[in-house]
């Protein structure tokens, strides 16, 4: 289903002030459900107040855009290492495929890291990882990776006020 211009301006309104209402604070961040349109980032600068969003898979490691002359930072999403695997037909049918798949991501990027920093970025959804068996696996990967020097567990929004201040935007 694809929202026309308006629709869309509407439907991030509306989410803004449903979440507002229910969490006390705005979303910071955006990602859409499904597919973003030609307007979404357009109409997230034109609404305001969103550090950044994560609709673009194009890379491993933040980075800064321009829309309409302004700066914008992405924060990209991953489906590699996303609990969305555990779905019927999908990858992982259990908690030990899913553990073996970050831990092997995590040490390999631990190492490239080294030398320049990475980022692991794991998609988690209540309605999927919230299950004991899964939850389960994620405490044993998050115990895991607590076990390394130099680790930083957080949220994008964590990861977008850390871009901001360290690696600000710059016209090329």
């Amino acid at each position: 289903y694809l929202l026309n211009e308006t629709e869309e301006r509407e439907h991030i309104a509306r989410a803004v002030q449903i979440i507002n209402r229910l969490t006390g604070s705005p979303p910071r961040g955006w990602y859409c459900r499904y597919a973003p349109s030609l307007n979404t980032r357009r109409l997230l600068i034109e609404h305001g107040g969103f550090f950044y969003d994560s609709d673009s898979y194009a890379d491993d490691l933040p980075y800064w855009t321009t829309v309409e002359d302004k700066p914008h930072l992405i924060i990209p999403y991953s489906l590699d290492a996303n609990d969305l695997k555990f779905q019927p037909c999908s990858n992982f049918s259990d908690g030990d495929g899913f553990f073996t798949y970050l831990k092997d991501a995590f040490d390999f990027l631990y190492a490239e890291g080294e030398h320049t920093p990475r980022m692991l970025n794991v998609g988690l959804h209540a309605r999927i990882m919230g299950r004991p068996s899964r939850a389960a696996c994620l405490a044993r990967f998050l115990d895991y990776v607590r076990g390394y020097k130099d680790v930083w567990i957080c949220r994008r929004i964590d990861i977008a006020k850390h871009w901001i201040s360290n690696h600000p935007f710059h016209r090329s």
